[in-house]
């Protein structure tokens, strides 16, 4: 008599406690992100490399366009460009002045918005030209006490693209391990510029909607802040987690959710392509895609889960003719 499993006793329980592994990782990954309030995936968005990084960073708010403005290779030392020229006047100027122009414009449109949100009438509108020009005052204050830091930030991502642009970069294994560590290091730099400005915009922002009385607030509502692309794919990032994990563990639609965590892995893999150099190791999500791609093609959830109690459904049975 033919057995009903196709494979050997073994093979079955290593496949099911794989999927049970595999699913408790991602579900233990949604929960714990759902239960960290301070949970981003910026970092790992903003360190994407390779052609798809724009697609990634595509997420990430502008921060008044911090990357063209600020995150600028800048070397700390005497104007290296020919007098008069466009780059010379650049270099002369503070290492912050371009991004902290952007930050004044951005806040000015703010300032615009609330105007126009609340419909505030003259004496509202003198009271928030005050409150601008205290945050401007503020800004050019964190600017002067960041200056020193800023500067060392410019000169650090010189130096990485001089790392980088080294031939030789990708073939020496410690100096991989620099270029990713000063990667990691600088991108904690510029999110601490970051959460600072960000700091004084949200005090700017409501600083603005005191201007009215409550009455007229809650008639008007919050101020908007914008689409937050980059807080939307964080939920989703942390259901999707959830779910897949615990579909996996109980077996439910088992290998529509083991394909779904694969998909995720590919993500993550595409995001630090190895032939790019400082890239993040990936090895232990590269051995998760191949698990998922093997329990994807394997009924697992039927041996031992909730599919077993589900009808068996199939390509071929749903596209079959009636009365064939």
């Amino acid at each position: 008599m033919e057995s009903r499993f196709p494979y050997p006793t073994i093979v079955i329980v290593l496949l099911v406690a794989m999927r049970i592994a595999i699913g408790w990782y991602f579900f233990e990954s949604g929960r714990s992100k759902n239960l960290d309030r301070d949970f981003s995936s910026a970092g790992f968005l903003s360190q994407a490399k390779g052609p798809l990084a724009p697609l990634y960073k595509s997420a990430l708010p502008s921060n008044h366009q911090f990357d063209v403005l600020l995150a600028k290779a800048r070397i700390d030392h005497p104007n290296p460009h020919p007098p008069g020229s466009i780059e010379w006047v650049e270099f002369e100027q503070e290492p912050y002045s371009l991004w902290q122009q952007q930050i004044l414009f951005d806040f000015g449109r703010i300032r615009q918005q609330a105007t126009n949100h609340f419909k505030l009438d003259e004496d509202d509108l003198t009271r928030a030209d005050k409150v601008f020009a205290y945050y401007e005052k503020s800004l050019a204050d964190y600017f002067r006490s960041a200056r020193s830091d800023i500067a060392a930030y410019r000169h650090e991502l010189a130096r990485l693209e001089n790392w980088e642009s080294n031939d030789s970069a990708s073939d020496v294994p410690y100096q991989t391990d620099r270029i990713a560590a000063k990667r990691k290091e600088l991108a904690s730099s510029a999110a601490q510029f970051q959460t600072a400005v960000d700091d004084l915009q949200a005090s700017f922002q409501e600083e603005l909607s005191e201007l009215v009385p409550p009455e007229e607030k809650l008639r008007a509502g919050p101020l908007p802040v914008g689409s937050n692309t980059l807080a939307s794919f964080d939920r989703f990032l942390m259901v999707s987690h959830f779910l897949i994990g615990g579909c996996m563990v109980i077996g439910l639609v088992s290998r529509f959710a083991s394909l779904s965590a694969g998909l995720f892995l590919v993500t993550v893999i595409a995001s630090q392509p190895p032939w790019i150099v400082g890239y993040s190791t990936i090895g232990y999500q590269v051995v998760m895609l191949i698990g998922c791609l093997l329990l994807t093609a394997t009924p697992s959830g039927r041996w031992c889960g909730i599919d077993h109690f589900l009808p068996k459904m199939s390509l071929s049975s749903c596209c079959k003719p009636k009365g064939a």
